[in-house]
């Protein structure tokens, strides 16, 4: 019987050359050096050497035999699995890789083998059946990318690849090859920016707004790795569920683990020394970005709106009324003791379930009236179509996508909540229309009091242009903030009720009721899914692009959206334009 114990060793040369060979028994099928361990306590270096020399006749001594610290564990093939003991399921793969100065003579084992080829690392890679050996190859290439061996060009390096902890330096190699695919194959996630040198974390301006209370003390820095960390791996859960070249879902689960994994250690050797903390705080930066739409654009806009929240409404265009979805609110104390739990974050943040931001959302969402010519006012889910090159928006199930943000006030971290809608199209009004073209984002986004009031909305379109406030009287504008319309205090059982013209979708009215119930409705959904959405040919793809922006659009992902020369997400917006009476 065999033991589920086995080596896989990655034969190449300095230019990163790499040997596959062509299994005998599966026809197509190419990998690396691999095979079990003869007893349980042989030597994996000796196995490592055996196998080199019976599958392809190189001796390990013809070149630098590695052993990496990395293992695999993975379910073993059920038609394999005869030749393990009786309830043998999975095997663990240990990682060796042997250099050679220069490609070696094969000599194959038929029975094992029938053809081999070097190729370079990254074909190679892609070559492969195994996403374990997919993964080895993409590891080993990065290693010697970052110690300049191999051809190929990089970016930034981390620290952390000169760290004198194998398993550190190993971590962030693996970090810079799964990197290289998500670049190679375009599906980076832009919604948080990546930390340079640091590819276990990313940031965004919330965080950013917070660096210097991360530094004040060791709770609130360990909390802002935390946090930094958490941001990068919610990314790397949808750049991974995206990339194309991973054959099934275990290979994705596995490498959502590495990354955890990796991340949590990468983290602590982050905050180990002052050197290492400092080094992070400095990289800790979300740099500027193109603006959205210019002042310019936007003074005719907001003349426009000004008249239409004043005119009375044209009673000939038929609306539609979306109501939220059907679900007990929760009451304000509750909600005000919800948001006292920030009290234990040493940095302010809430710690929220899904299930909580769902409840949250539903209590807080506001009631669309929408003006409706054309099958461009109809909202929805977006849902990638075949032949087609961006989402297209499905209007048989109305959808508003939701999620939870931050802003900074002084001392208080607030609560956010932002929803958007997408219409299929925005018909350009005229030829200085920036949000027009296929599909329209509208985003409406509240902010919460310690207490649960909501004490300011704001709008602007998903293209990063068109932003208007509505405070309540416990949020007082600054001069700069284009506050067209005033809103009375929110009571607990009233909602917002939106009011969206037909073709540009602007919001022409925002009135506060108790009574705006509607037989439709619509869902709430996580805005989330948008950065992974299944495809009918098989996979997921992000309906953003590695720029934040969906092709052929104006449209742009949350944390992509400027004003001007002010981005939406900035984490200190409502201070620089309101006093709020908190």
């Amino acid at each position: 019987m065999k033991l589920p114990l086995s080596v896989l060793v990655v034969v190449h040369t300095a230019q990163m050359e790499v040997l596959l060979l062509e299994r005998a028994q599966r026809p197509g099928f190419w990998q690396s050096v691999t095979g079990s361990l003869d007893r349980p306590d042989e030597p994996f270096e000796g196995a490592a050497a055996r196998e080199l020399r019976e599958e392809t006749g190189i001796q390990a001594n013809e070149g630098r035999l590695r052993r990496w610290n990395v293992a695999y564990t993975f379910e073993i093939y059920a038609q394999w699995r005869h030749r393990f003991a009786p309830g043998v399921t999975h095997n663990t793969e240990h990682l060796f890789s042997l250099e050679l100065a220069r490609p070696a003579p094969v000599t194959l084992a038929p029975q094992e083998h029938t053809a081999f080829a070097w190729l370079p690392w990254r074909e190679a890679a892609r070559k492969c059946f195994s996403w374990s050996n997919r993964d080895a190859i993409l590891m080993v290439g990065a290693a010697l990318l970052a110690a300049g061996c191999a051809t190929g060009g990089s970016g930034p390096l981390a620290p952390h690849l000169e760290s004198g902890a194998p398993e550190v330096r190993e971590c962030a190699q693996w970090y810079q090859a799964l990197d290289a695919e998500i670049d190679a194959a375009g599906v980076r996630d832009a919604q948080a920016t990546r930390v340079a040198g640091f590819p276990h974390l990313r940031i965004d301006r919330t965080l950013a707004a917070l660096r210097d209370r991360a530094a004040n003390s060791g709770p609130a820095l360990r909390a802002y790795a935390e946090r930094l960390a958490e941001l990068d791996l919610e990314a790397r859960v949808h750049e991974i569920q995206n990339l194309p070249a991973l054959p099934n879902e275990a290979a994705r689960t596995q490498s959502v683990r590495r990354a955890r994994d990796c991340g949590r250690r990468l983290m602590h050797a982050d905050l180990a020394t002052p050197a290492s903390r400092a080094a992070m705080l400095a990289a800790a930066k979300v740099p500027d970005q193109p603006t959205g739409t210019s002042f310019a654009n936007e003074e005719p806009w907001q003349r426009r709106t000004l008249a239409a929240l004043k005119a009375n409404p044209d009673e000939s265009v038929q609306r539609v009324r979306y109501a939220p979805p059907a679900a007990q609110r929760i009451p304000r104390n509750v909600i005000a003791g919800l948001l006292n739990r920030a009290t234990f974050d040493p940095l302010g943040f809430l710690a929220l379930s899904a299930r909580e931001i769902e409840r949250l959302a539903g209590t807080y969402a506001p009631t669309f009236e929408i003006q409706t010519r054309a099958d461009y006012d109809r909202f929805g889910g977006l849902r990638w179509r075949r032949g087609m090159p961006l989402p297209q928006v499905d209007a048989a199930e109305p959808t508003v996508y939701v999620q939870a943000a931050y802003t900074r006030y002084g001392e208080h971290l607030l609560l956010q909540l932002v929803y958007t809608l997408w219409f299929p199209e925005r018909p350009a009004r005229d030829t200085l229309d920036p949000g027009a073209g296929p599909l329209d984002g509208v985003v409406w986004r509240v902010t919460l009091a310690p207490d649960g009031e909501p004490i300011l909305y704001d709008s602007i379109h998903a293209c990063g242009c068109f932003h208007a406030f509505f405070p309540t009287p416990r949020a007082k504008p600054r001069p700069g903030a284009f506050a067209p319309l005033l809103l009375s205090r929110v009571a607990e059982d009233e909602r917002p009720v939106l009011t969206l013209a037909s073709a540009t979708h602007d919001i022409e009215g925002v009135r506060v009721s108790r009574d705006a119930e509607s037989l439709v409705r619509y869902t709430l959904r996580p805005y989330d899914e948008l950065r992974s959405l299944p495809r009918l040919t098989g996979g997921h793809a992000s309906a953003f692009g590695a720029d934040g922006r969906i092709a052929g659009s104006a449209a742009r992902q949350w944390g992509r959206q400027s004003i001007g020369h002010q981005p939406f997400d900035a984490g200190d917006l409502l201070e620089q334009r309101f006093e709020l009476a908190l």
